[in-house]
């Protein structure tokens, strides 16, 4: 989870920079509430969870992976069986109570088992998104102290060899998941999977005793997981996440969503993000859940169809191409069957026998087409998202929900208990009473929501400035600017630093404009300029080329490249249109008058998006910095050179002269 927030912006909030009633002059507080059921993880660990389940339901399917065309199941019993014997081989290795493993890799059931079993000798893991760079590596491994390294395949092994100095000497074990294209690596500290398994297949009476006795004493407050934050304003932090986190944020999901038993869910978000690790590792123990692993990132969307979970989380960004995918088909399709979804997904077709029609003549159909057939729990998590994708769903029957919290405080608010506005992050969620008090909400005169309650922040790992920094008085600061509406629901303006001002003191809402624009299906992201220096709003669109290229075949346009395709007069035209829509919901001193599309896709590999896809304003800005001058000046095009990193290390540069478009 990100500190960033996970809903769309009420328009009527951002437009104003009022203080809402009951805010100005004084703080306004919130509570929220205990959970009503006993379903509490009673102050255990991730690995005492397991074991208890695995001798109440051992023969009940637990994981499940697709592989090679096959869904392979773990019941319960089974994957306690192969922790225990992890765990053995872990502590064969040297791995102990205080230790740190790394792992870098796609989601799979290895890495479940393998994060349960160092957790069940008292140690913590840390993991690293699969497109992790080798620079990230060094630095996570150096700042975490592990010395063993799971990686998943030989594209994360080369990384792991190519470290050099502190972290290279650190690194004693380099386990590796897959062998393909290994067979001729001769550094000694490679092992595979299965030679580690092996070594802990055969353990004696002793290694029994000693393994069952740091499982019996585990306490829920030793550190679980150190998840390290995006690295927006710097260098990474690793986030100390206790079990006690774990199961208190789980918790807070159980109750206030009511989760039944043996959910399906799909983990699908990466466990370098808090989220994944509360809601597949945690929750999938407290539900209990059947977790779901897909073949591989290609094949997610048809393995979607073939589970139809009842459990989903995805991104914003995520729920958006689907949102465009079902708007990209719409373009291939005839102009009647056009004309009929349109009429489904009307509100004239919502009530009665019409309803029914739609029903199963269209939304059932879509639904189904992505996998979402049998969504109870959808939930979008981790950056903001506009009202009218919600609404789109919505429309289709899929009962997507806003989620909202920090990876320091956890979940904090969602929309549940039946109500419903996408305009909001919903209300705090209830908390397990063994666990801690229930959660309070403080926004204080600067904007900024200040939290307390669960099991709390528990501060970053080797960096107690830092941890100070953000604890005022016992209450984390979130950096998110929020205001509370009379219902006592969440609405989130922007991060406090990212609030900004024009010339004359005049305030706009950046992610107001960017989260609408991405709600077009022509765009992949979006950023909005401006500050004290500068008199309006411009706007650096990035868009989606698989979308805009159909849009532009249908045109009969010819284009070569993707900066040839961006910079299509007809495509602006498409742009400027979306620009203008929003552009009427905002005041007139916050509209954008011009905008500009990149040339290159924005990526994370060039440090202009972080790993879990959000914006670096500060690297787009500086280096599009001739571009932004060129459109305040109103000049109608720029001559651009960016250059372009590779995943092979090879680069390149583009250069391409940008046209500015006024809207």
């Amino acid at each position: 989870m990100s500190r960033a927030p996970q809903a769309a912006q009420a328009a009527q909030a951002l437009h104003s920079s009022a203080r809402p009633q009951g805010a100005a002059g004084a703080r306004h507080r919130i509570s929220g509430s205990h959970g009503r059921d006993a379903r509490s993880a009673r102050r255990r660990t991730l690995p005492q969870l397991l074991f208890a389940l695995a001798a109440e339901r051992a023969q009940a399917p637990f994981l499940r992976a697709k592989r090679q065309g096959i869904w392979v199941e773990r019941s319960w019993g089974e994957v306690a069986a192969q922790v225990r014997t992890l765990a053995h081989a872990l502590r064969g290795r040297g791995v102990g109570h205080g230790d740190v493993l790394v792992m870098i890799s796609e989601n799979l059931p290895e890495i479940y088992l393998l994060e349960y079993a160092a957790q069940a000798l008292g140690a913590a893991v840390t993991c690293l998104y699969p497109d992790a760079s080798s620079a990230e590596l060094d630095y996570i491994v150096q700042h975490s102290g592990a010395r063993l390294l799971v990686a998943q395949d030989q594209e994360q092994v080369d990384k792991a060899l190519a470290l050099e100095g502190a972290a290279a000497a650190q690194l004693q074990t380099l386990v590796y998941l897959e062998d393909r294209g290994l067979w001729d690596y001769t550094d000694p500290r490679l092992l595979s999977l299965p030679a580690l398994i092996a070594s802990g297949a055969r353990p004696d009476a002793q290694d029994e005793q000693a393994l069952q006795r740091c499982i019996d004493e585990g306490q829920d407050t030793q550190v679980a997981v150190l998840c390290y934050t995006s690295g927006t304003t710097g260098r990474p932090k690793g986030v100390v996440l206790t079990h006690r986190y774990l199961t208190d944020n789980a918790y807070r999901l159980l109750a206030s969503f009511e989760v039944p038993r043996d959910i399906a869910y799909l983990s699908y978000i990466s466990p370098a993000w808090a989220a994944e690790q509360i809601i597949g590792l945690a929750l999938g123990l407290m539900a209990p859940s059947v977790v779901h692993f897909a073949e591989k990132p290609a094949t997610v969307q048809a393995d979607l169809r073939e589970i139809g979970p009842q459990f989903l989380l995805f991104t914003p960004r995520q729920w958006e191409m689907m949102d465009s995918a079902v708007a990209g088909a719409m373009l291939d399709a005839g102009r009647w069957r056009r004309r009929l979804v349109d009429w489904a997904l009307s509100p004239a077709a919502r009530e009665g026998w019409r309803g029914w029609l739609a029903e199963r003549l269209v939304k059932r159909a879509i639904r189904d087409n992505l996998g979402l057939k049998q969504a109870v729990i959808a939930l979008s998590a981790g950056s903001g998202m506009s009202a009218e994708v919600f609404g789109r769903f919505h429309a289709l029957g899929v009962p997507l929900r806003n989620l909202y919290g920090s990876t320091e405080a956890g979940l904090l608010t969602a929309h549940w208990g039946g109500a419903f506005d996408a305009a909001t992050l919903g209300r705090l969620l209830q908390v397990d009473p063994e666990v801690g008090p229930v959660l309070q909400a403080e926004v204080g005169d600067d904007d900024q929501l200040r939290v307390q309650g669960g099991s709390g922040f528990a501060g970053y790992h080797r960096d107690a400035a830092a941890t100070a920094e953000v604890v005022q008085d016992g209450r984390y600061a979130t950096g998110d600017a929020i205001r509370v509406t009379e219902d006592g629901e969440f609405v989130f303006l922007d991060r406090v630093k990212d609030l900004r001002l024009l010339q004359g003191g005049r305030r706009f809402p950046p992610q107001f404009i960017e989260n609408h624009l991405r709600a077009s299906p022509y765009v992949r992201d979006a950023i909005a300029i401006g500050d004290e220096r500068r008199p309006h709003v411009t706007v650096l669109v990035n868009i989606d080329a698989r979308i805009v290229g159909r849009h532009a075949e249908q045109l009969g346009l010819a284009w070569g490249t993707f900066a040839d395709l961006s910079q299509l007069s007809e495509v602006h035209a498409l742009l400027r249109q979306t620009l203008a829509q929003i552009n009427a919901r905002l005041d007139p001193h916050a509209r954008a008058l011009a905008f500009a599309a990149f040339p290159k896709e924005l990526d994370a590999d060039d440090e202009e998006l972080t790993r879990s896809r959000k914006l670096r304003r500060d690297v787009i800005e500086q280096r599009y910095a001739a571009l932004i001058d060129a459109m305040y000046a109103g000049a109608p095009s720029c001559p651009v050179e960016v250059l372009v990193r590779y995943r092979d290390g090879s680069q390149a540069h583009v250069r391409q002269q940008v046209r500015i478009t006024p809207v």
